[in-house]
């Protein structure tokens, strides 16, 4: 469930730092924000793969007089799980909102995310969505499946599960894992489409199939209950146990 495939042994500043962001990037379609500390011990484990610590991460980035985007990025990131520091929501909020007024897509969900839990600032569920809204446009598709949520709940306009039903969509079909499982619920239900057990079975599957642990269990269900394909009860205890 790891960008460890991103782990080849980085010689520069420049490469172990693009190396990290890398990892945060690739892993944010694998966990939802409840879990971002996960993300954060992948970032120390690509550290530590790189010889280097938490630590240097931080200082090198606090010191970098000149800074893109990747760097606004990864320094809030750092800021807000303590990577090499203590957690500072303040300067994660503040970080992120540098990048995404460079709209950078990456910064935006970010500060979108900020907003949405009230990460160093107050909580702000109608400026959530619009940051979403702006990321989703410019194709990131954690941005995409964060907008569908902001649909699926209510948050910051009303719900529309046809609408979160499309931004899933999207987010699924560039690969995003919790696009897909989000996607299969929606089929699963019959929310904002029609109930499709067989499509549900599909996505949980693909979902399931690189590590995603909910939907695992959801793919197990399928297997218990004879929902889109044969009950099969050992299949669904290697499921159950996997996960």
């Amino acid at each position: 469930m790891s960008s460890t495939s991103s782990n080849e042994n980085a010689t520069s500043p420049l490469d172990w730092l693009e190396g990290a962001f890398i990892v945060i990037n690739e892993n944010l379609a694998l966990f939802p924000a409840s879990e971002y500390s996960k993300v954060a011990d992948l970032v120390k484990k690509y550290l530590v793969h790189n010889q280097k610590t938490p630590e240097n991460l931080f200082n090198y980035l606090d010191n970098k007089s000149s800074k893109r985007s990747i760097d606004y990025i990864l320094f809030g990131f750092c800021s807000e799980h303590g990577i090499g520091t203590v957690p500072n929501f303040t300067k994660a909020f503040l970080e992120f909102q540098k990048a995404a007024n460079s709209k950078d897509s990456l910064g935006q969900f970010f500060l979108g995310h900020c907003y949405e839990k009230g990460i160093g600032t107050s909580q702000d569920q109608e400026k959530a969505f619009e940051l979403y809204s702006k990321a989703a446009e410019a194709g990131d598709t954690t941005a995409q499946r964060s907008f569908g949520n902001c649909y699926f709940y209510g948050w910051g306009t009303k719900k529309n599960y046809e609408k979160a039903f499309e931004l899933y969509s999207k987010a699924a079909e560039a690969g995003n894992t919790l696009g897909q499982y989000n996607l299969a619920i929606c089929y699963a239900n019959g929310w904002g489409t029609k109930k499709n057990d067989e499509k549900a079975f599909d996505l949980y599957s693909k979902a399931a199939e690189v590590g995603n642990t909910t939907a695992q269990r959801s793919f197990g269900n399928c297997y218990f209950y004879g929902w889109g394909t044969k009950k099969n009860h050992e299949k669904a205890f290697e499921l159950y146990s996997n996960s």
